[in-house]
């Protein structure tokens, strides 16, 4: 969701750098990893998300401009909540994998959130390279003359601070530049970087999360294109690796009520639980080996927030979903609808039969 902002910091970083001068002696490389503050406080877990365990997490007493923006209305997974957690508490290397839109990297952010966790994603796709992560040469003004100065890239910036860096579509990433995360994959490692003859000590509060779709074995349901085989011997070094994919009926209906509140009524609750139901018949459609397109959590949310823009559930949920599937399967799609609520689409095998 906000893959955007992720992209633009990282432009911001490779033009700007960290803006220090190379550390000459081990004593100012590892005063400079001490720089950025560690977690001051302990908060209970039971009281902050609501999960029956007595863990406790470490956090921030004041939030500062990488915190991500707190959403009162985000509803957790246990399961997936306790792996994030487990990794901010025990400096553990978290990999959260599942179906697209089901809220992977949200989770990361809004429990960095709570946690005041300075929390920085970067969408790791082919476009990404070892300069952008690593750094590069850039010509600078000093004493009105220019100069050649190293600028760090994210991944030096990140390890040197309190930040959680998050790899969005992990397994999208180039074989060239996984291998120059491997190394920061293990909890001591440290970053060498050879041009610069540095080796960059890891910060007590830096923390590394990624999210994927297929848990690094490559695409072998046709819906994600693009995504690589990920090195075993890199997946080995993710300690910790949580499956988050579609939840249970009642369940993403309040998650779809949080995110639409102008639902929250008994009609609204009913018509939710239908574009839920919608959801539920696609899925299993696709398992079947019926349907090629899936319809996830993101997409039933704005398909409630396309139906309070236009007044019509019937036309939104054409705009959001069905103008997106094949047209070989509109029809079957256009009758879930139907089964769901009781009325036909143009799509529908009925109407295109009369036509």
């Amino acid at each position: 969701m906000l893959a955007e902002s992720g992209l633009a910091q990282l432009a911001w970083f490779l033009r700007n750098g960290s803006g220090r001068p190379l550390a000459t002696s081990e004593d100012e490389m590892n005063a400079s990893v001490e720089t950025a503050p560690t977690p001051d406080m302990k908060v209970s877990v039971r009281q902050l998300f609501g999960i029956d365990t007595d863990m406790e997490a470490p956090a921030y007493s004041k939030a500062e401009e990488h915190v991500p923006d707190f959403d009162q209305d985000y509803v957790f997974d246990r399961d997936t909540t306790l792996a994030i957690l487990a990794g901010f508490a025990h400096n553990r290397r978290v990999m959260i994998s599942g179906y697209h839109g089901t809220g992977k990297s949200t989770h990361i952010e809004q429990v960095a959130a709570r946690l005041n966790w300075p929390c920085v994603r970067v969408n790791l796709d082919s476009h990404v390279s070892r300069v952008d992560l690593v750094g590069k040469d850039a010509i600078v003004l000093q004493g009105g003359k220019q100069v050649t100065e190293f600028r760090d890239g994210i991944l030096p910036w990140a390890l040197q601070n309190n930040i959680a860096l998050c790899f969005d579509e992990y397994d999208a990433g180039r074989p060239d530049v996984m291998f120059v995360i491997q190394r920061v994959l293990e909890v001591s490692g440290k970053l060498t970087l050879l041009d610069q003859r540095r080796v960059i000590k890891p910060h007590p509060a830096f923390r590394l999360f990624s999210t994927a779709n297929t848990v690094g074995l490559g695409d072998t349901s046709g819906l994600y294109h693009g995504t690589q085989q990920i090195n075993q011997g890199q997946m080995d070094r993710w300690s910790i690796v949580a499956t988050l994919n579609y939840l249970p009926h009642d369940r993403e209906a309040e998650i779809v009520l949080a995110k639409a509140p102008h639902y929250r009524t008994k009609q609204g609750r009913d018509i939710v639980s239908k574009m839920v139901r919608v959801a539920d018949l696609t899925r299993n459609a696709f398992v079947a080996g019926d349907l090629s397109t899936v319809m996830s959590p993101r997409t039933v949310i704005t398909w409630a927030e396309n139906a309070d823009i236009f007044s019509d559930i019937g036309f939104a949920f054409r705009v959001t979903f069905l103008n997106k599937c094949d047209e070989l399967e509109r029809a079957l799609v256009a009758e879930f609808y139907q089964r769901c609520f009781g009325q036909e689409l143009k799509e529908s095998a009925v109407n295109v039969a009369l036509s």
